[in-house]
């Protein structure tokens, strides 16, 4: 009988895939932070305010 337990890659695998997901979002959001409103800016000059 083999009484050996298994190694599964499933979970290390899903935590690098939330860790890699939850560094993106912080990044987007400090980016949104500092240039959200020349971002907003310059797409209200160009008439693209209202696809936000």
């Amino acid at each position: 009988m083999n009484t050996k337990p298994q190694r599964s890659i499933r979970l290390p695998l899903l935590a690098a895939v939330a860790m890699t997901l939850a560094v993106v979002s912080v990044l987007a959001f400090r980016g949104w932070m500092a240039n959200g409103a020349d971002m907003f800016l310059a797409l209200a000059q160009s008439g693209l305010a209202w696809c936000l």
